[in-house]
């Protein structure tokens, strides 16, 4: 039985249960169902179900303002609905806004950094190509990253940046990093259960066009 707070359809019914059973939960969880519920109803990517879900999103961040865990990831999921509206600039405003909150609150991190470095490529924002460089070598000199796919997406925008300032080389360097992730068959992870987590199953062909593979 799907959870109440997991709903692919949005009828008067589902919304009267859903706000129903909201009520009667612990007010600490209360955003966290709202976002949730929020995620489902972008993952079906119709229409009126992602307008439905921005209501969600925005009711977290209006009613819930002292909830931090779930403040980031909203701006995130907000900016994820503007890209399936093919709204570039309001994307990048609320993955920057997410971003923006991961340095006053670290403790939640989104996958903003990439969302953001990916459409600030795709839409060849060349004014922002610094500012996606210093995000994404600092991701990789501060952390520990196990999934190949997070590299092979990080190592392609910088061999793209690399090219576009004019170093051939260390573009050609970075890009046979990102296409060594790109075939890796496991994580970095010790689990062996967990070792197929984060490989890439699809290549992004745009991104593989930019740096110029065939």
């Amino acid at each position: 039985m799907t959870d109440w707070y997991r709903r692919k359809t949005w009828t008067k019914t589902d919304e009267e249960e859903f706000f129903a059973k909201l009520g009667r939960a612990r007010k600490d969880g209360r955003a966290q169902y709202l976002k949730i519920q929020a995620i489902e109803l972008i993952y079906t990517k119709e229409k009126k179900l992602v307008n439905v879900a921005e209501e969600l999103l925005n009711k977290v961040l209006r009613e819930y303002p002292e909830n931090r865990i779930e403040k980031s990831p909203c701006y995130n999921f907000l900016g994820q609905i503007y890209e399936l509206r093919n709204d570039a600039e309001m994307a990048i405003c609320f993955y920057k806004k997410s971003l923006d909150y991961e340095k006053e609150f670290p403790n939640v991190i989104t996958s903003s950094y990439l969302d953001f470095s990916k459409i600030v490529i795709q839409e060849g924002k060349t004014e922002s190509y610094n500012e996606v460089e210093k995000i994404l070598i600092e991701k990789i000199e501060n952390e520990s990253i196990s999934f190949p796919v997070q590299n092979y997406i990080m190592y392609s925008i910088l061999a793209i940046i690399s090219e576009f300032k004019g170093n051939s080389e260390q573009a050609r360097s970075f890009a046979e990093i990102a296409e060594k992730n790109s075939k890796a068959e496991k994580n970095s992870l010790w689990n062996p259960r967990k070792q197929k987590i984060g490989i890439v199953e699809n290549r992004i062909n745009w991104l593989d066009k930019l740096v110029g593979r065939k």
